[in-house]
């Protein structure tokens, strides 16, 4: 261009040349300003770009790794939670109370030794409390029910996992989060939380790896909008919560696909933003730089072009000012000058080339130091299917170790695959056909081979620009693993038989064919007092017992019966087909033998039956639900018949179980309504010759069925939880009326077994005294042997607390149980009460006799006085009398009766005095 304006300047020999000089030196200065213009934007453009892509690509890794990070985190709570399942954690009760030990603090500690991205592990119960920690011993008491990630949980039971929002310990200074996941029986129930606490510098260290030159900046998010880590990083940004500020919803609008350029919500600098989406969790990372690190070369570069592009303007200026006034003489000074800025602008471009070539290696080394931090396999192809980068793991996965070339094609990378023994050929035919499938598309897509070596692998190919990426990943452990978590879903993690959820498929199978005229039998069996072996043994006993009872079960079934554990000692059997009922029953009878065999458990005999409900298909039920339950009605019967037994399914046990149902909505409403009284049953001083009490009875007036009877009544009371309040409101009813009786007459109430396991009942017993102004010594409470049997160590608190108040104690029923004597020894009661099943036999049987004189001889020497329920006839009276008891109970004396007709009933008190003392004369 130099040499045409000089030549034209030559050409301007008149006052018309030098204004035609003038004019192209401007056009010329214009077109050069605004050709420099357009080369800047443009060359900006292509550095932002190629940033974004560098950008986009290195958010790409740190996504695949941090995905990587958070699977191995839950891999290790998964494999926990499974093998809890199979050590029989299935109750809330087992998961407090088993899983606090040293034991299972050490396990913990053992699980994250290989998990360096996990500062601690955390058992926390339902309720929040924390059950053990593997960072301490001994675990500190604390309750983490105010944790959002605990909340989240509770609220929400469809929800496995939950992460949290980050916090710091401010005595270490170190950020962390916590993944937490839902611990569930088998059934669904919440039982629990398994958290794992992983460190955010684990992360931002990751970040800084690869952070590099200029101002770039990394950050995990929730998708919620919660900050997570950042790089560099931030403690006041740590934890905030970005979702309303204005760019957050373009950022994740913008996953996997788009690079952006805003003002970023953080620090408000304008950066050039990659954000992309963690595979499996609700999670994104966000890979900035700013602009002004991006762009500093850029800058360099178009300063020093402005300057050479100015200096020509003023060379032109100089030239068409010297060219009007000496055209000629500076013909050659303008050449000289355009030749150094040749060279000027000749070294400014190879300045610009070698900081290119400087940018390029940085970027390369960045990008290097990612992938082989990656734990997946990852290669990027151009367009041709040639290799252009590919991180260890891939070449690990299919090239034997040895590094793939860049420029060796897809092709041949499977071959080489091929030849190293990685693949078989079907191997190969698989993968060819998914790779055609593949050409030209322009969707991510990942595909799972199963290969012939028993592993499994997944490939992705996802389209860019100017090719595609494949990441491959050796998933064989994490396919086992939801294996066995489907397996454990549908089996029994005890005995490893169907859980509920399977046996239901089998049962409604086996009804499908039986609504098609094949007949299949449901056996419910439930064991016979196994909490006893569970009490007396252990649990670990207990289970072990299971365990057996299961394995002989699955001996003695066809292939193709099924047989379920249900839960705790209930298990299932479904015969299909069989031919005849007789069938079910002579296999019941088979099963009932295989427990006359003892069962050798841990050194211990264990011996225990079975009872057995039978129901058949089609007849006792159309549908799965009404045949389980007409077969737990007949198991109902069974265990009421005495237990050992089996019994089929009749419409009768329907129509018990409905009236029982129908009673005891009743008896629900029955104290409320008004519908109980206590009646009152005097207590005869044989040698006073007077009423020394009175023992307080139940009555139920039922508004339709009239009087019902206690022993029909009270057994329904204790099974469903409503003896409590009944059982409070006759101590208070009884109180109240002792306290209104004259002299020192004490009032005797009976308590129940389920009234003895309240933690309440001192408590209940005081207030009863305390509200009623009745002394304590006036007071005696019944309890059977049945009490004493529940949990002796806490009984015999309670009782000793009970005596203490000075409230007065009697064994009643006495005779009847198997181990009164010890009980005597170990606490000293105030009463023993014979039984009537003795006193009734008086004089026909002798050795009714003898236990009475036994007892009352026995109870006499440990300071008890004795009271013989049940008499009837003069004759016992005197018999009674001879042998010296305390006191008498009987229809002879009064039938119970209401508080209003005891004044009468003491009327005929006289002629109750002649009867006691001829029999006092007769002793």
């Amino acid at each position: 261009m130099l040499p045409h304006l000089i030549n034209l300047a030559a050409l301007m020999a008149h006052p018309r040349a030098r204004h035609l000089l003038v004019a192209c030196g401007l056009v010329v200065g214009l077109a050069l300003a605004a050709g420099t213009a357009m080369l800047l934007a443009e060359s900006r453009k292509d550095v932002l770009d190629h940033a974004g892509q560098d950008l986009k690509n290195l958010s790409l890794v740190l996504a695949e790794e941090t995905d990587r990070t958070f699977q191995a985190t839950q891999l290790v709570q998964l494999d926990l939670i499974q093998h809890l399942h199979e050590q029989g954690i299935d109750t809330v009760q087992k998961f407090e109370q088993e899983l606090g030990s040293l034991l299972v603090n050490l396990d913990l500690r053992r699980r994250i030794a290989s998990a360096p991205q996990i500062r601690s592990l955390v058992l926390i119960s339902r309720f929040g409390d924390a059950i053990n920690v593997s960072s301490q011993w001994p675990v500190t008491p604390a309750n983490l029910r105010g944790r959002d990630y605990v909340r989240a949980l509770a609220e929400d039971p469809g929800r496995e996992t939950f992460i949290s929002v980050p916090e710091m310990d401010h005595a270490t200074g170190i950020w962390s989060i916590v993944v937490a996941r839902a611990f569930t029986a088998l059934d669904g129930r919440l039982l629990g939380f398994v958290s794992a606490s992983i460190q955010l510098d684990s992360f931002e260290q990751f970040f800084a790896r690869i952070s590099g030159q200029g101002d770039p900046s990394f950050a995990l998010f929730r998708l919620d909008g919660v900050l997570l880590a950042r790089f560099p990083h931030i403690d006041g940004m740590i934890g905030r919560n970005y979702a309303d500020a204005p760019n957050f919803r373009r950022e994740v609008g913008s996953l996997d696909h788009s690079v952006l350029q805003e003002a970023s919500m953080l620090d408000a600098a304008e950066r050039v933003v990659a954000p992309h989406s963690v595979a499996h969790f609700p999670l994104f990372i966000s890979a900035t730089d700013t602009e002004d690190a991006i762009l500093a070369g850029w800058r360099v570069q178009a300063r020093s072009l402005v300057a050479a592009t100015i200096l020509i303007e003023l060379v032109v200026a100089g030239i068409v000012t010297l060219g009007v006034r000496q055209l000629r003489g500076q013909e050659r000074l303008v050449a000289a000058n355009a030749a150094a800025l040749r060279a000027e602008n000749e070294l400014q471009l190879a300045r610009e080339r070698e900081r290119s070539e400087q940018e390029v290696r940085r970027r390369a080394m960045q990008f290097d130091v990612a992938l082989s931090n990656m734990q997946q396999g990852l290669a990027m192809f151009d367009n041709a299917n040639r290799l252009v980068v590919a991180n260890r793991r891939f070449s690990e996965l299919v090239g034997g170790g040895d590094a793939v070339p860049p420029g060796t094609t897809a092709t041949r990378i499977m071959e080489l695959a091929a030849a190293h023994g990685h693949f078989s050929p079907e191997d190969m035919a698989a993968l060819h056909r998914w790779r055609k499938t593949m050409v030209g598309r322009q969707t991510t897509a990942t595909h799972t081979f199963d290969m012939t070596d028993g592993r499994a692998l997944t490939m992705t190919h996802q389209p860019m620009e100017d090719g595609w990426l494949a990441t491959c990943e050796d998933i064989t452990e994490r396919r086992e693993a939801d294996i066995r978590m489907a397996h454990m879903a549908r089996h029994d993690a005890l005995t490893d038989l169907p859980n509920r959820v399977l046996f239901r498929e089998k049962l409604e199978e086996a009804m499908a064919y039986a609504r098609r005229g094949k007949s299949l039998a449901l056996l419910c069996l439930d064991l016979d007092q196994f909490k006893a072996v569970n009490d007396t043994l252990g649990h670990p006993v207990g289970d072990a017992l299971l365990q057996t009872v299961a394995g002989r079960l699955i001996q003695r079934v066809r292939d193709t019966d099924t047989v379920a554990r249900l839960g705790g000692d209930e298990f299932a059997v479904v015969q299909a087909p069989i031919d005849r009922p007789t069938d079910a029953a002579d296999f019941a009878d088979r099963l009932l033998a295989m427990f006359d065999d003892p069962f050798e458990i841990e050194g211990h005999q264990v011996i225990i039956s079975t009872s057995i409900g039978i129901a058949f298909a089609p007849q006792d039920g159309q549908d799965a639900d009404q045949l389980l339950k007409n077969a737990d009605l007949a198991l109902y019967r069974a265990k009421s018949d005495g237990r050992g037994v089996y019994r089929l399914f009749h419409g009768a046990m329907d129509a018990e179980m409905q009236a029982r149902r129908l009673l005891e909505l009743d008896l629900r409403q029955a104290l409320r309504g008004g519908q109980f009284e206590v009646y009152y049953q005097p207590l005869v001083a044989l040698h006073a010759q007077a009423v020394s009490g009175f023992e307080a009875l139940l009555r139920w007036h039922h508004p339709e069925r009239g009087m019902i009877s206690p022993d029909k009544f009270i057994p329904l009371a204790e099974e469903i939880g409503a003896i409590l309040p009944i059982g409070e409101w006759v101590l208070r009813q009884a109180c109240a009326a002792a306290a209104a009786w004259p002299g020192e007459l004490r009032v005797s109430v009976n308590l129940s077994p389920v009234q003895f396991k309240s933690h309440d009942l001192v408590a209940t017993v005081t207030a009863a005294l305390r509200d009623a102004r009745l002394a304590p010594g006036r007071l005696e409470l019944e309890i059977t042997e049945t009490v004493m049997l529940q949990d002796t160590v806490a009984t015999l608190a309670t009782l000793h607390e009970l005596r203490s108040i000075g409230v007065r104690i009697a064994m009643d029923d006495f005779g009847t149980g198997y181990s009164s004597l010890s009980y005597l020894r170990r606490f000293p009661f105030d009463r023993i009460k014979i039984d009537q099943s003795f006193v009734r036999e008086l004089g026909k049987q002798r050795d009714c006799g003898a236990i009475i004189r036994a007892v009352i001889t026995l109870s006499r020497d440990l300071g008890m006085a004795t009271t013989a329920e049940g008499v009837e006839t003069r004759e016992q009276l005197c018999a009674l009398a001879e042998a010296g008891c305390s006191d008498i109970q009987g229809y002879l004396f009064s039938r119970p009766v209401p508080l209003g007709d005891i004044p009468a009933m003491l009327r005929t008190m006289p002629m109750v005095a002649d009867l006691l003392r001829q029999a006092v004369l007769v002793a």
